[in-house]
């Protein structure tokens, strides 16, 4: 009977963990380096099913106990919010780890020049103004979307010059952006 409640008191800490860490999830979704080549297999899959398991078996466990408020509208969306935050922020995680893990022995910096495809400019929710430029990468046929200040925004045309970027190279074969180094070089074609 012990053993019982104490497995009990056990599944429902778990169930807390789980959704607390589904809640700080989100503070990881924007990544300051993008990958240009992802290393290893793509988990993106897998990590987001397991997310939408844990969070359903959390949900329940959390809204099952006793002395949990009856609101019926708080408890749908618990079980709306913990499955979509962790299947979308462990693959994230799972993203960041992998990178973490390519990275872990350093790697060897280059630079790439690369074409500037488009520009966006858009608006916050407070109504400050931001800007980024999409550069094209010769890895894959994605384009990779950095954040600019105005005046290279008002400088750069896509389609028309290049950006010399400064990269980094795992052991692995991944690769990710560190940072541009020069706005309008002239492209090497």
């Amino acid at each position: 009977m012990t053993s019982n409640r104490a497995l009990s008191h056990v599944q429902t800490i778990g169930a807390f963990l789980i959704a607390l860490c589904a809640f700080g999830l989100p503070a990881i979704l924007f990544d300051q380096t993008p990958m240009l080549i992802d290393p290893g297999p793509d988990l993106d899959w897998p990590l987001g099913m397991i997310g939408i398991a844990m969070g359903l078996w959390s949900a329940r466990r959390v809204t099952s106990l006793s002395g949990t408020p009856k609101n019926k509208l708080g408890r749908a969306a618990l079980w709306i919010m913990l499955p979509l935050l962790l299947c979308f922020g462990l693959p994230k995680l799972g993203g960041r780890l992998n990178e973490a893990i390519s990275f872990r022995g350093g790697g060897v910096k280059e630079q790439l020049t690369v074409v500037v495809v488009g520009k966006n400019r858009g608006t916050r929710r407070k109504g400050q103004p931001f800007y980024e430029a999409d550069l094209a990468t010769p890895f894959t046929d994605r384009t990779v979307t950095l954040r600019v200040d105005e005046a290279v925004f008002d400088r750069i045309e896509p389609n028309r010059e290049c950006v010399r970027l400064l990269i980094e190279r795992a052991p692995n074969g991944a690769a990710r952006l560190l940072m541009p180094l020069r706005w309008k070089v002239q492209c090497p074609w």
